[in-house]
């Protein structure tokens, strides 16, 4: 047998007896943090080399198909996982930066893959040659350093992701076909018609949620368990009223019958001007959309002007307890979601960072966005607003610290109130997608919900 096998099984014999270890308890919570720090390396190190070593099978044994089926068989991975390693590591061939940093474990397969994306988009050498964009790729979780590569990605071409934009729109689809004894819908759109859309639905839902609240309190319901809908379910009857015209007055042919949706599109001014078309225009949660898209949705949208300052927004004043709608669009142009989970701007609500009861001021410097389950964190386990690297994070509580008398979390606990006044959605376990905050160098954006 060959030493390199054995010393792979025995690699696996002492992952058994750590796997047995942990799940016994015997490893403290400093050892486990260690050791999942650690793994991440060698899960990264482990998948190149499953990938090289599939690829030098295919070509030895002149497979043809570059080593797909070596690593379906061999590895246990699908057809379409195995083609993204093989893309990949052939593009890595041409950026000797990732690709050392990739193959010491320092960047993750996933960001790996999302810069040979980018490199499809631009060029290899352009993004092998942009050091920021690697060190944020040893750093950020795969989600979020996606979104960001997004963001660069339209920034380095000549037309600011127009192109891109114009292949999403040849790619959209609707499918409708029967399944069993249900119908099915499938379907794929470019960002801005699919935030749209999913807007009304969203409204519409928000509105049927509320019916649902007043008729538990109430006791008008049917006592049947149909009364309280999930949100999917919401969601399901809101497209039946949209489609049905039962949301509005759909059967005039105006455009004010149309069911307005709210699209929050935050852009430099210099995008608006002309004098910086490749400055930041993106959809808050969603991503980049080409200044093309910003132009024609302004042309029909309500405009708001807000004026930041290094990346942060002006006060809105202190008059009220809950954030202002201005203060919401702020705060979501600013952090983009939940600043724990990066849940989307619907699911969040508007939190204090320093109670209410003691500040008497709601500052745009005194909110974050959180969504519920977050929220809960901070008011009931302690969990800690922090800055890091000029960003909002929340993070778990310090583990030294000794723990605070019940009903006194931190702080006072301030009085519940319900989130803005606005479209959004009843708090729900949070999607934790990738939460983008606005980066401090923005300069003064605009923002246009339309």
């Amino acid at each position: 047998m060959f030493a390199e096998v054995r010393a792979f099984e025995q690699f696996g014999s002492r992952l058994t007896r750590l796997l047995d270890a942990v799940r016994s308890g015997e490893v403290s919570v400093a050892r486990s943090k260690d050791l999942l720090a650690a793994s991440r390396s060698v899960e990264a190190k482990m998948a190149v080399l499953q990938t090289e070593l599939a690829r030098l099978i295919a070509l030895r044994e002149r497979h043809g198909d570059g080593g797909t089926s070596v690593l379906c068989d061999s590895a246990g991975k699908s057809r379409a996982q195995a083609r993204r390693s093989l893309a990949t590591a052939e593009k890595l061939d041409e950026m000797p930066e990732l690709r050392s940093a990739v193959d010491s474990g320092e960047v993750s397969p996933a960001n790996a893959e999302t810069l040979a994306r980018a490199a499809d988009k631009t060029a290899p050498e352009t993004v092998d040659e942009a050091a920021g964009l690697l060190a944020q790729a040893k750093e950020l979780p795969p989600d979020r350093f996606a979104r960001e590569v997004d963001t660069w990605t339209q920034r380095q071409q000549a037309d600011h992701g127009h192109g891109d934009y114009l292949r999403q729109r040849q790619q959209r689809y609707l499918r409708i076909r029967k399944e069993n004894d249900t119908v099915r819908l499938d379907g794929r759109f470019d960002l801005e018609f699919g935030t749209r859309l999913a807007s009304r639905i969203q409204r519409t839902a928000e509105a049927l949620r509320r019916q649902d609240d007043r008729a538990a309190r109430t006791g008008n319901g049917s006592g049947t368990g149909e009364d309280r809908r999930s949100w999917d379910q919401l969601q399901a009857d809101a497209l039946d009223q949209l489609t049905s015209g039962a949301a509005g007055p759909s059967d005039r042919n105006d455009s004010a019958s149309r069911p307005k949706a709210e699209v929050i599109v935050v852009a430099d001014i210099g995008v608006l001007t002309g004098d910086n078309p490749a400055g930041r225009c993106e959809i808050p949660g969603v991503g980049p959309v080409p200044p093309a898209v910003l132009e024609r949705i302004a042309c029909d949208a309500e405009l708001t002007g807000l004026l930041f300052h290094k990346g942060k927004p002006l006060y809105h004043g202190a008059t009220v307890r809950t954030a202002t709608k201005d203060q919401w669009r702020a705060l979501i142009a600013r952090d983009g979601g939940c600043i724990g989970c990066g849940a989307e701007p619907r699911r969040c609500q508007a939190h204090h960072t320093v109670p209410y009861a003691q500040s008497r001021r709601t500052d745009i410097n005194q909110l974050v966005l959180v969504c519920w389950r977050c929220h809960h964190n901070i008011h009931d386990h302690n969990w800690r607003i922090t800055l890091r690297d000029g960003r909002r994070v929340l993070e778990p509580p310090d583990p030294l610290a000794p723990p605070a008398p019940a009903g006194n979390r931190n702080h006072p606990r301030p009085e519940r109130h319900p989130p803005p006044s606005r479209n959004r959605a009843a708090p729900d376990p949070p999607n934790p997608r990738t939460c983008h905050p606005t980066p401090e160098h923005q300069q003064t954006p605009a923002l246009f919900p339309t």
